[in-house]
């Protein structure tokens, strides 16, 4: 299989990282997955979680006879676990925002507990979670997140639980396939789980991190079975023999995030600038073979199709920036990872685009670590990166764009913060009907 990316960690306690995620969801299973049409779908759940109490009990049923790879039994006490794991800051976790709501979550946060009291394990097979306000978007926002055996990490103390090296090689885990080996930026090795909850019919899986062009050769080659495929290469593919192509739509979405710890990017004005000087429905065109829509919000779905004031305009561009006192004088900086062939093309695009309204852009190419550091430091100022599957849950999107959610605590790397979002996700997370 084709990994676009160089894996850096199969932590669900790691900050966000596409590559690392793929690979934990073949060897870590988790409560709830989502189906091909983005709905919550039971995974070690027994069924949908019950909420109650107005949205402030949630109970989750695990499946009966559920084990680990090496054997052993997965339970309640497992959950329970790898929720504290993840919502204590000393364990280095940076999902604690997600458990926000969850009874007991601010006093595990400073120090003051040492777990989190609204959790509990009344029977091996149910967890009983219990918030402060009304939370009906919490199965979503941590039910795909993968379960960690505790009789292998229990015993290890919760400070710097995050660096332990079960992380760099998890041999136990609960998913299809179990880690075999990491063959650094050859091959990521796994193998089928013999004790998986239903049969495995692949026997051995390797995932190679390697650039998009060198996918689609090795596809032709037979060196690789399964890769993402551009529509701008789709016609070369189509005339391979024995290629069978498969296309459908994706919630993933490419966005560059502006630091807005930085002065120059905090008025409104210069970001609506930036945005009308790309011409986004012609990245499409050109990137994307016109498979791809314009987007212009977090949300899943056609309510976030671009509207028309968003459009490519780059006479209103240089007119918002004169407006705002832009300085043209001073460079600005695109970070992205190199080696897929359509951000490679993007960004040179969005480069020049932006120099015709008076922004002088220099491009970086950056490895994994480098990024996330720059977000840690706000120490960049562009960046360009993909993915977010906001579509199982809409109040996902707090994860990426909540006020408390700025990285690492969060996934919000733009620093991004309107109070009336969090108050309007805030009420939506007090609704339990979904429709």
């Amino acid at each position: 299989m084709y990994l676009y990316q160089k894996p850096k960690t199969f932590s669900p306690l790691a900050p966000n990282h596409g590559p690392d995620q793929l690979v934990m969801s073949l060897i870590s299973d988790s409560l709830y997955g989502s189906d091909a049409s983005y709905t919550l779908k039971p995974h070690l759940a027994a069924a949908a979680p019950e909420i109650s109490d107005g949205a402030k009990t949630i109970t989750f049923k695990l499946k009966p006879g559920l084990k680990w790879s090496d054997g052993k039994p997965l339970t309640a006490k497992d959950v329970l676990f790898t929720f504290n794991a993840l919502a204590a800051p000393a364990t280095g976790s940076t999902q604690g925002g997600k458990f926000a709501a969850v009874t007991g979550a601010k006093d595990l946060a400073d120090g003051k507990a040492d777990s989190l009291k609204g959790v509990t394990a009344p029977d091996e097979t149910t967890v009983k979670i219990t918030t402060t306000r009304p939370a009906a978007s919490l199965p979503g926002l941590i039910g795909n997140t993968p379960i960690l055996p505790e009789h292998v990490l229990g015993g290890v103390p919760a400070k710097g639980l995050g660096d332990n090296g079960f992380f760099t090689k998890p041999t136990v885990g609960s998913g299809a396939f179990t880690f075999v080996d990491y063959k650094t930026d050859q091959y990521v090795e796994l193998k089928a789980n013999q004790n998986f909850r239903e049969g495995v019919s692949i026997k051995k899986v390797y995932l190679k991190p390697v650039t998009s062009d060198v996918a689609i050769a090795q596809l032709r080659t037979g060196e690789m079975d399964l890769t993402q495929v551009l529509l701008t290469d789709l016609p070369t593919v189509k005339k391979m023999d024995g290629v069978k192509v498969v296309s459908a739509k994706s919630p993933g979405f490419t966005r560059i995030a502006m630091n807005q710890s930085e002065a120059r990017f905090k008025d409104a004005r210069v970001r609506q600038a930036f945005l009308t000087a790309i011409d986004r429905k012609g990245l499409v065109g050109k990137v994307l073979g016109g498979a791809g829509s314009v987007v212009n919000s977090s949300f899943y779905g056609d309510a976030a199709s671009a509207a028309n004031e968003d459009a490519y305009d780059p006479a209103r561009a240089k007119s918002l920036l004169a407006a705002a006192g832009w300085d043209g004088s001073k460079p600005v900086t695109l970070s992205w990872i190199p080696g897929q062939r359509d951000r490679d093309t993007a960004v040179t695009v969005i480069q020049s685009q932006l120099k015709a309204v008076g922004v002088d852009v220099e491009l970086k190419q950056v490895q994994a670590d480098e990024l996330l550091s720059s977000y840690e430091k706000k120490s960049y100022d562009l960046a360009l990166f993909g993915g977010g599957n906001y579509a199982t849950e809409p109040s996902t999107v707090a994860t990426i764009d909540a006020c408390d959610q700025a990285y690492p605590a969060g996934g919000n790397v733009a620093r991004f913060c309107d109070p009336n979002l969090d108050d309007l996700l805030s009420k939506a997370d007090s609704v339990a009907d979904p429709a």
